[in-house]
């Protein structure tokens, strides 16, 4: 027997975009930051799709590299090892293109060793924290580059769409606690429109008129 209520895969995909929008609009007048769980669901958006994946990457990591070009030189960094952190995430888009076009091993080589210089960057400040080690990674930028990268290199891919979301999005204010904040708000638009447009070839306001 066919369940008539079963909804299609456009639906669902539709109705996991639209809870976004609404958790934004929840967010801008917030008094508490809204768990981030709520960005899960992003998995199963390129569980069975690894382009989607490695496209949602290059697109975090073309963000990425626009908010660097515009910032200045942060005072904790020399202004060379800015500039180097810059290069790499050029490098690292120049690999995801030529990548995504042409796939190969060749390819996927290059993206582990980018990989091993961006560890290599991030130092080696570990820490033991409520007995577990803890990382404490020189750059936020190129954990969130790193994250971009493994999208295409791990076989788990939909973990790492989902961690590089949650480092774009999540944010933190004494006011709020962390989690989706009304800082959050602009971000988390961002990765609804790139799904909208991936999946439906619409910008949000277009496939949800009212919403946005």
């Amino acid at each position: 027997m066919i369940d008539i209520k079963a909804k299609s895969p456009e639906a669902n995909i539709a109705n996991k975009i639209k809870k976004w929008v609404k958790t934004a609009k929840e967010a801008e007048t917030t008094v508490f930051a809204i768990s981030i769980t709520r960005l899960t669901s992003i998995k199963s958006l390129c569980a069975d799709d690894r382009t989607a994946a490695e496209k949602f990457a290059l697109y975090m990591a073309r963000r990425l590299q626009h908010q660097m070009n515009q910032a200045t030189c942060p005072e904790h960094y020399a202004e060379p090892e800015w500039e180097q952190h810059k290069q790499v995430v050029d490098e690292a888009i120049a690999l995801m293109e030529v990548y995504l076009e042409n796939p190969s091993n060749e390819g996927k080589q290059s993206i582990y060793n980018l990989l091993r210089i961006i560890d290599s960057l991030q130092g080696d400040d570990r820490r033991n924290v409520h007995w577990t080690t803890v990382h404490f990674v020189r750059s936020g930028d190129l954990l969130k580059l790193d994250y971009a990268l493994r999208c295409f290199s791990d076989i788990d891919f939909p973990y790492w769409v989902y961690k590089l979301a949650r480092e774009y999005i999540e944010s933190y204010a004494p006011q709020y606690g962390t989690g989706i904040t009304p800082e959050s708000v602009p971000m988390l638009l961002d990765i609804a429109e790139f799904w909208c447009q991936y999946y439906f070839a619409q910008s949000l306001s277009e496939k949800f008129p009212g919403w946005v």
